[in-house]
């Protein structure tokens, strides 16, 4: 099964779940209003937190910019927990309200009013409709083997114990102890305060804990080293995302490689562990040289004191002016390692056949900071078009 399709089946049944949360939670709060049950109204508020806590979720995952995440992985994933903990806070804030509303309820029980009989019609729904999308997103968990929307799935067949304790709550109101329908919204409010609570918990512990397993750390790291090409770890990092994680790997790789295989190793790690670990959510990669030279062996160098490219060039074109004529130098490919500057100089055919091959080796020898030469020349080209 394809990423695609994993990410659309989960992102189908996720907004499926947000739907239904917004029409139950209209309707307790709608029916609880006019069948002067409280327990419905408070049932209805927190089915409108679970649709909230979706929303959030599915504007930031789908509105985020991709290449801001790549410049500021570590800015944007904070951003996401923190308004979570936001969350979290207005949800504990509203069960606080809930709670002392049930608490000066209960202390006035002889006024309380006997729910209508279309309440428990109401808190049937509500049972039935969160029983099949706790099966739906079990179902669609298992197919598509995520842990996520597993957790996602018992959360809803948690939701409608709420709304069995409502129903419970309705018959004893109906049968003449009224006050059980409070008693029943104030069960409910303790969910919602649970609930606004382990957001937050959960929340600013990503803030603060973003250390992996030890012998989860290794498996990944033993995946990142078996795709070929890849030398070694200079660093790794993990950065909290909504439940998930994000990656910020330094790797090191075989200094003479070009730029663009550089990259493609880079997307090949990336791909590798966001599919084959469930909780990384993106990977931020950096492709370093290994440094060449046996005394520093095994670390990444970064040669900044030699002089950029450009200069280098000018230099090289300079010392085989008069040698071989510029138009006859077809491209000039520099390795920047830590004991120097390794040039690879092509040249046409004619500039091939006509040059002293011995005295421009000398003339580029003098050039500072090279340590090493290579004269090439380049063959005819062939270009190979593939019809797809």
């Amino acid at each position: 099964m394809s990423k695609a399709s994993v990410q659309s089946q989960a992102l189908r049944v996720t907004v499926v779940g947000m739907v239904l949360d917004l029409f139950l939670g209209l309707t307790k709060l709608t029916g609880g209003a006019l069948t002067q049950s409280f327990a419905l109204i408070v049932d209805g508020i927190h089915s409108l937190s679970d649709a909230i806590t979706d929303i959030f979720v599915l504007v930031i995952t789908q509105t985020a910019d991709p290449h801001a995440k790549g410049k500021h992985p570590h800015r944007h994933s904070r951003l996401e927990t923190m308004g979570m903990v936001a969350i979290g806070m207005l949800i504990f804030t509203i069960a606080g309200i809930l709670l002392y509303d049930s608490i000066m309820r209960l202390q006035r029980i002889s006024t309380l009013p006997v729910p209508a009989a279309a309440g428990l019609i109401i808190a049937l729904v509500s049972v039935a409709s969160k029983e099949w999308i706790y099966r739906y997103t079990m179902s669609v968990a298992t197919r598509i083997d995520s842990s996520l929307l597993k957790a996602n799935a018992w959360h809803s067949r948690t939701d409608a114990i709420s709304s069995v304790v409502v129903l419970v709550g309705l018959l004893a109101a109906r049968q003449g102890y009224t006050w059980m329908d409070t008693v029943a919204a104030f069960i409910v409010t303790l969910i919602i305060a649970r609930m606004g609570w382990g957001l937050c918990m959960d929340s600013l512990r990503e803030l603060i804990e973003t250390t992996i397993p030890i012998q989860r750390r290794r498996q990944i790291e033993n995946t990142i080293l078996g795709v070929k090409g890849i030398l070694s770890i200079s660093s790794l990092q993990s950065l909290p995302s909504g439940g998930r994680i994000i990656l910020v790997l330094q790797l090191v790789v075989e200094p003479r490689i070009t730029v663009s295989e550089g990259h493609q190793l880079g997307e090949i790690v990336s791909h590798t562990l966001t599919g084959n670990f469930s909780e990384i959510a993106e990977v931020s990669v950096q492709i370093e040289p290994e440094d060449t030279d046996d005394e520093h062996a095994g670390r990444s160098v970064h040669p900044s004191h030699f002089p950029p490219r450009q200069v280098m060039i000018d230099a090289i074109r300079s010392s085989c002016a008069g040698l071989v004529n510029s138009e006859d130098i077809d491209s000039i490919i520099l390795h920047y390692l830590e004991q120097g500057i390794e040039a690879e100089v092509t040249l046409t055919q004619s500039g091939v056949s006509a040059v002293d091959t011995a005295a421009l080796e000398a003339a580029l020898g003098q050039v500072e900071h090279i340590v090493s030469i290579k004269i090439l020349g380049k063959l005819a080209e062939v270009s190979l078009i593939r019809h797809q």
